[in-house]
């Protein structure tokens, strides 16, 4: 997979070996990215809420949005099995309109804004000539940021043993929190599943050593309430959606959950270049930001 993919697959990992551990399952990291990642093609949808105490200004944008994540391999093998090539889309969705897309291509990216969505979100109170600027330069246009651009403005990219420390850091937390979840009681659920629930002082004592080794000086969080409840739901022996809530005091104002769900699925989606991109140069970022700015 390209250098930005394993972070994507990380976040994978650390839900798959989440969910399993909820399982009872035996099973290693390993397999558990295996899991998600055996075919071709991946697609995982990812919501958000908010709910309980002071939840009535943040829920109203989380329910409007979602997330795609679409990945597919170019060598036409596992994606388990496609180091190197995989091309990779994510989607910020509003409603059922498309906000933002963003595709990695090779050595490119992509990308191709909405402003209608944008000024659909709720609470968002942008001028409206603002939007009117936005949609006249970028609406319905896919960019194109070439490679070249991307090393001209990006930080010296990380060598080869700065990643493999980093996902080295990665394994050792999730190590720790499968510990912890696959010590606990497990739940069957109705028609193919699991849930299991615990605390977040259990969360955190098991993953405070390995913090405290990272950066000695890192603050002690001291007791921390609330609780966890991860859940996965299978088909067979596939898993076709997970989730994780965490439920904790905010403040004085009582208890609110904030929970993130995801599907997933396998359909035969291939992602790719868009057409007739517009290519961006450092001439044309200096003046869409002149256009901008004179709009506001």
């Amino acid at each position: 997979m390209k250098k930005s993919n394993w972070k994507i697959f990380s976040v994978g990992a650390v839900i798959a070996s989440l969910t399993l551990a909820a399982c009872g399952a035996s099973a290693s990291l390993n397999s558990a990215i295996s899991s998600v990642s055996a075919s071709q093609y991946l697609q995982v949808h990812f919501t958000a809420s908010l709910s309980g105490a002071d939840a009535q200004k943040a829920e109203p944008i989380l329910s409007t949005l979602s997330y795609d994540v679409i990945e597919s391999s170019t060598s036409r093998q596992s994606l388990s099995q496609s180091t190197g090539n995989i091309n990779t889309e994510i989607d910020v969705n509003v409603g059922t309109q498309a906000l933002a897309s963003i595709r990695d291509i090779g050595t490119n990216f992509y990308f191709e804004v909405n402003a209608q969505a944008l000024a659909s979100l709720p609470s968002v109170n942008l001028p409206s000539q603002t939007i009117a600027a936005v949609e006249l330069l970028l609406n319905n246009r896919w960019f194109e940021v070439p490679a070249s651009l991307i090393a001209a403005n990006e930080p010296t990219p990380p060598t080869a043993a700065q990643t493999a420390k980093e996902q080295a850091i990665v394994q050792e937390i999730i190590n720790d929190l499968t510990g912890v979840i696959e010590a606990n009681n497990y739940t069957t659920l109705p028609g193919g599943g699991f849930s299991q629930a615990g605390t977040l002082q259990s969360i955190v004592t098991a993953v405070l050593p390995t913090i405290e080794k990272l950066d000695s000086n890192a603050p002690s969080p001291g007791k921390v309430p609330g609780t966890y409840t991860v859940a996965i739901k299978m088909s067979g022996s596939t898993a076709t959606s997970a989730s994780i809530s965490i439920t904790a005091p905010n403040g004085s104002l009582g208890n609110s959950t904030a929970e993130i769900d995801a599907t997933i699925a396998h359909a035969a989606i291939t992602v790719s270049a868009p057409t007739g991109a517009t290519t961006i140069t450092p001439a044309m970022i200096t003046q869409l930001e002149g256009q901008v700015a004179a709009a506001q």
